[in-house]
């Protein structure tokens, strides 16, 4: 019984004095009783200062094997006279120093859970669960009494939002990392799809509780042997990492003698890793580096697999981040850093894209085909098929293929098999003009010209058509470009059918024929107008049709004295391409057309003179004697000769004086050539002839107020079908909008009132209609916004009329005014502003009267009478 309560004694650390009747205190007890051990036999319990009363009780009680009865009883009674500060006993307890800083004292009372105990002592000291491992151990020597081992530190129930699952969560103190925690409960209760808001939730509560290494769970975890059971370490797998990666490194870390095969081992290991997690890959990255922005934001990882060519990998971070920086200067930098470090390739600079082995439809192999990052996918199927004579009706399969690839980038799905940079006149870049496979050269020459702005500037498309048709590589079926062209047309709700419109062809030209056949309205027009053009690759030079056009218009075939012929054209075969392709041909023409030659040729005595000359030429050879024996001894031989000369001369004067009939009409055609006549809708004839006649007067001066004029106006307003003439009197031109002055005439100007508060008149809202009618859609309010301008404008142009260098324009008329308005307006100028000017530039006033009594009598006069009637 006395080496027992030694032992107890030391455990507890109390003074042995308390229980061991031998010993001998000097202090004197606080409390004392004597309590009844066995029947008749008292034992004397001692209570001394300084000493927890249950302490003292719980010694004796031990020391005198008591049950718990007794002590209740001693406690109590102790416990009335003293004070207690509790009432379970302390059973084990260390002094322990920490890091030569801290003294704390561990004490496990009875009924306590000693890792409970150890835990909440050495917790404030972040005591490793190592150390507290070690504290447990002697606890456990020492015969505490315990129920686990690891001390519970954080329950909780578990709800999810959507009430599928309900939990109890525990988390202990062994040594576990509190994410892994996390994440096997959530495996365990197949609740992984919630373990992100779960960890989110009770990671920060664990962390306190527990110190945390990482936030990221280890999803396998292994001991890893040898086949012959030697242990080489631990295997462990984090969430999101790639396993092979894991492996790899643990691999690298093992000494190289302690693993045969070290590839085969780790593969052996892979395998048994991804029965268990899911694999992505089987090669491991040998080389990562992270990648920041300029706000040194994380992009993400620059990976190099084993064996990788280290461009490969780089431009697969580029494609797969999307990466908005210098990609040369990244490039160059991943090359220098990374081709330093084992088990990479640096053997070229340019990324592999895409790389994959071709088989036929049996099976069989065809090749490999590898798209690299400077290539269009595209092109390189084409010539892949090209080169491995695979049919090409595969083709666009492989290219679909290629492209829907996640690192391919493809800017279009059409292979191109002619490409050539094209440059301006000055050397300025254009744009590199390609033909597509299965595609028209024409037609892709019409789109880039179309997109590049080359009609504008004035390239001529059909040079530029044959130097490209005339390559070898290029095969031109047609030299006619297509625009325009819709399987399936539709215009103002109708089903057309197929639409072809041709380069020579205008696109408003052709939707105004079909308005025009199918009865639609001009909003149908306008629309598919709009549909069509606003594509760059169609060129539309105009926004109105052309309902008539006037060409070949010689102004000689106009009299204007009433005597006028078709002039001959000497010698008229020098004009002729023919001609002047013959040796000495076109330097013959060009000597022909001098004055000297031309006036020789036409005078009327040309040939006789010629025949005279030769006659001539004739009697002297034949004085000569020579001639007179040999060459012409008889006067019948001299008399023939002369019929031949005669013969010569005449077939001369058929060819020089008596000219083809049809070079004399074309040269006259071309000498009185004058500009095409050109309507467009919503055009009033006149306005166009006057328009038409002062451009032409340009080179062939007059035009407006002569014969020519009137008879065309005839023309166009009597013999005309499609055109109808509301007026015969021009308006004056003043917008590139095509907006005509009905106030220069007036007659038609009555017609205008004004409206607006006087800002405007009711003829330039016609106008305005008629502009607004054309856009698509129509701008808000822009009749009246339109009108109102082009009233303003028209103040404008009235003000600033005196300093015109038109004397029409000045009047405020057009050039077709007859002269008694001219006279009716200049008057009516001189009397307002007391001025006196010509009412006519470069038309004095002693031609007016004759002038007015010409157009008394004139074509024109006969036409107003008509519309008038």
């Amino acid at each position: 019984m006395k080496s027992a309560l030694t032992s107890t004694c030391l455990l507890i650390g109390l003074a042995c004095s308390a229980a061991n009747k031998t010993s001998i205190n000097a202090r004197l007890p606080i409390f004392s009783a004597n309590v009844e051990i066995s029947d008749q036999k008292l034992e004397l319990f001692e209570l001394f200062e300084g000493v927890e009363p249950a302490d003292a009780v719980h010694a004796f009680v031990n020391y005198h094997n008591l049950t718990e009865g007794h002590r209740s009883v001693i406690l109590k009674e102790a416990c009335s006279v003293v004070e207690c500060k509790r009432s379970e006993p302390v059973i084990w307890e260390k002094s322990i120093r920490i890091d030569e800083k801290w003294d704390t004292r561990v004490e496990i009372l009875r009924g306590q859970e000693p890792s409970d105990v150890i835990y909440a002592s050495l917790r404030p000291y972040a005591i490793p669960y190592s150390s507290k491992k070690r504290v447990f151990e002697e606890v456990k020597k020492a015969g505490i009494p315990y129920t686990r081992e690891s001390a519970l530190v954080f329950s909780q129930n578990i709800f999810l939002e959507d009430n599928s699952f309900t939990g109890l969560f525990t988390m202990y103190d062994d040594g576990s990392e509190p994410i892994d925690v996390v994440y096997d409960f959530a495996e365990k209760h197949s609740i992984e799809a919630h373990f992100e808001p779960l960890s989110k939730a009770l990671l920060p509560k664990l962390c306190e509780l527990v110190s945390c290494q990482r936030e990221i769970p280890v999803v396998w975890k292994s001991a890893i042997t040898r086949e012959d059971g030697e242990h080489l370490g631990s295997l462990g797998i984090l969430r999101g990492d790639e396993p092979i990666d894991s492996i790899d490194h643990f691999i690298q870390t093992i000494s190289p003698s302690d693993v045969v095969n070290p590839l085969g081992f780790r593969q052996q290991l892979l395998v048994a890793v991804c029965k268990s997690i899911e694999c992505t890959r089987s090669t491991p990255v040998v080389y990562r580096k992270s990648i920041n922005d300029s706000n040194g934001k994380r992009i993400g990882d620059v990976e190099i697999l084993e064996d990788e060519e280290v461009i490969d990998g780089v431009v697969r971070f580029i494609r797969k981040s999307k990466l908005d920086t210098d990609e040369i200067a990244l490039k160059n930098h991943m090359l220098q850093e990374a081709c330093r470090v084992n088990r990479v390739k640096c053997t070229r600079n340019v990324g592999v894209i895409f790389s994959h082995n071709i088989t036929k439809e049996d099976g069989s192999f065809i090749s490999t085909l590898t798209v690299f990052e400077n290539e269009e996918p595209a092109d390189k199927v084409y010539r892949w098929c090209q080169d491995n004579n695979v049919n090409l009706v595969y083709m666009e399969n492989i290219i679909n293929t290629v492209c829907e690839s996640d690192l391919v980038i493809c800017h279009r799905r059409e292979p191109v098999y002619f490409s050539i940079p094209i440059s301006g006149p000055e050397g300025e870049r254009i744009d590199t003009f390609q033909i597509k496979v299965a595609h028209e050269p024409v037609d892709e020459m019409y789109r880039f010209f179309a997109k590049n702005g080359l009609f504008q500037k004035g390239w001529e498309f059909k040079a530029f058509v044959n130097q490209i048709c005339n390559q070898p590589a290029v095969d031109c079926r047609r030299r006619k470009a297509v625009k325009h062209f819709d399987k399936n047309f539709t215009m103002g709700g109708l089903d057309l059918g197929q639409l072809v419109i041709w380069e020579d062809e205008e696109v408003v030209d052709v939707l105004y024929n079909i308005r025009q056949r199918y009865n639609l309205t001009l909003d149908d027009q306008t629309r598919s107008l709009s549909e069509i053009c606003k594509s760059s690759e169609v060129y539309c030079k105009r926004a109105k049709a052309v309902i008539y056009r006037k060409t070949d218009i010689t102004k000689l075939d106009f009299e204007k004295f009433g005597n006028e012929t078709c002039r001959r054209q000497f010698v008229g075969f020098k004009f002729t391409s023919s001609f002047a392709n013959l040796p000495l041909g076109g330097k013959l023409a060009e000597f022909l057309k001098e004055d000297p030659a031309k006036s020789a040729v036409e005078h009327p005595l040309f040939c006789v003179i010629v025949l005279l000359v030769l006659q001539v030429v004739l009697q002297l050879l034949a004085l000569l004697t020579i001639v007179k024996k040999k060459l012409l001894p008889h006067l019948l031989q001299r008399i023939v000769v002369s019929i031949w000369l005669l013969v010569a001369v005449s077939v001369l004067q058929a060819v020089l004086v008596e000219p083809n009939a049809d070079i004399d009409q074309a040269m006259h055609t071309y000498e009185g050539r004058l500009p095409d006549i050109v309507i467009y809708e919503d055009e009033e004839p006149v306005d166009v002839l006057l328009k038409w006649g002062k451009e032409a007067s340009k080179e062939h001066h007059p035009i407006v107020r002569e014969p020519i004029y009137w008879e065309l106006l005839d023309e166009l307003c009597n013999k005309t079908e499609g055109l109808t003439c509301s007026r015969m009197r021009a308006w004056e031109f003043l917008y590139p909008i095509d907006v005509y002055n009905p106030l220069v005439d007036p007659i038609s100007g009555e017609d205008c009132h004004t409206i607006m508060h006087g800002k405007s008149n009711s003829c330039l809202e016609k106008e305005a209609q008629k502009f607004c009618d054309r856009l698509w859609p129509t701008p808000n309010n822009c009749v009246n916004d339109i009108t109102l301008h082009m009233g303003t404008q028209m103040e404008m142009v009235d003000q600033k009329r005196l300093d015109a260098k038109c004397s029409y324009k000045r009047f405020g008329l057009e050039m077709d005014a007859p002269g008694r308005e001219l006279y009716k307006k200049a008057a009516s100028v001189v009397r307002s502003r007391g001025m006196n000017m010509s009412p006519f530039r470069r038309v004095d006033n002693e031609r007016l009267q004759k002038l007015t009594q010409a157009s008394i009598l004139s074509p024109r006069s006969r036409i107003q009478k008509q519309g008038n009637g």
